[in-house]
């Protein structure tokens, strides 16, 4: 494993002046140069500014939010390219296949973007990647064990 994928909620989580002490003590001791963002992170943020009414006061604040994310994951930023979307269809079907329900989008998304790039994905949706065979670690309840484990030391 070479570092974590951070879910959406996670970097929710870590942006609340009174997140969740279990999340901020995990994201406290890594190296934040083995932090990384999908491309979609930032499209979910963009969607939620998206539906803002423009005469929203928070406006310029999550504007601002959004800009400071990008510029601190710079060059940690994934993209969707050809072989996460080839692996996300087959974890998709299969998941489909094993369960009887297809599986969300994003988060099947998110952990092809995990098992391409060697990454342990880092989400409190457990529910929807189980399946995926992506390596995943919810640091809202599992332990510094779990998280070793997760990421195969």
């Amino acid at each position: 494993m070479t570092g974590w994928l951070l879910d959406t909620n996670v970097i929710a989580e870590l942006s609340r002046p009174q997140g969740a002490k279990r999340v901020l003590a995990w994201a406290a001791v890594q190296d934040e140069a083995l932090l990384f963002l999908s491309i979609l992170t930032l499209g979910e943020y963009d969607k939620g500014f998206g539906n803002l009414p423009v005469d929203n006061p928070l406006r310029p604040r999550i504007a601002a939010g959004i800009a400071a994310l990008e510029v601190r994951f710079a060059g940690r930023v994934l993209e969707l390219t050809n072989p996460v979307v080839r692996r996300w269809g087959a974890i998709s079907g299969a998941v489909k296949r094993q369960t009887g329900h297809a599986p969300p989008v994003i988060d099947t998304m998110l952990a092809a973007t995990a098992i391409e790039h060697d990454l342990c994905l880092v989400t409190r949706n457990v529910r929807d990647v189980r399946h995926t065979g992506a390596r995943w670690f919810n640091p809202w309840t599992d332990t510094s064990a779990a998280a070793e484990r997760a990421a195969g030391s």
